[in-house]
């Protein structure tokens, strides 16, 4: 990686006024509110979490959407988006731990592969863009579905645990089908891992061989 790499990555991103988008504003709110939700679930405000979490996963969606229905697409967009995306999964994932929801190796099997990737990406090509693959967007979906339903599970079972044993079986049923929702999601987590990671490979092979020639 040459010394200025992350600041000619950082000129290329905002060179222009095409940043200053609605998709970017939307993607910018989703990553504010992370923090805000990592305050609620350790503070073991679930119903409250519960409203942040499916706004950030509705702008995850609704970004892209306006992108490309007002043609507002920017160069910052497509590499700040599937950016955002890893970060907003990373930081769920985290508060889930820190809140005592999700067990330490959950967190890290999610957080290896985006840090060694990133990395990669970083100081090979100086900031290569994730590409935004459906495999991506189905993990993130089925990890952030999995962890809402533990979220209402929890929920439900610290509001009605000695008040209704019918309402706490049903926390305890969203529980344990969460769990299996999050190992397809980090399932998928790893499948769009190798894609990216054979995304640079790519890259690189074209890279060696366009200086050879």
């Amino acid at each position: 990686m040459t010394p200025g790499a992350p600041v000619q990555l950082v000129d290329r991103l905002f060179r222009t006024d095409e940043w200053r988008t609605v998709p970017n504003a939307i993607t910018a709110l989703r990553l504010l509110l992370l923090p805000v939700f990592v305050v609620l679930i350790v503070g073991e405000r679930y119903w409250s979490s519960m409203v942040v979490i499916a706004i950030v996963f509705l702008t995850d969606f609704v970004d892209g959407f306006v992108a490309r229905r007002t043609n507002t697409t920017s160069e910052l967009g497509a590499w700040l988006d599937p950016v955002a995306d890893r970060l907003t999964v990373i930081v769920v994932v985290l508060a889930f731990w820190l809140g005592g929801l999700l067990p330490g190796v959950v967190f890290l099997l999610i957080l290896l592969p985006d840090i060694v990737l990133s990395l990669v990406a970083l100081i090979v090509f100086g900031g290569a863009s994730f590409p935004v693959t459906w495999v991506g967007k189905i993990r993130t979906a089925l990890i952030f579905v999995g962890l809402l339903m533990l979220l209402v599970g929890r929920a439900v079972i610290a509001q009605w645990r000695d008040a209704d044993d019918q309402l706490d079986v049903l926390g305890q049923l969203l529980v344990v089908v969460s769990s299996f929702v999050l190992l397809l999601g980090l399932v998928g987590h790893y499948v769009a891992a190798v894609l990216y990671g054979r995304d640079l490979a790519r890259r690189w092979r074209a890279r060696r061989g366009g200086a050879a020639a």
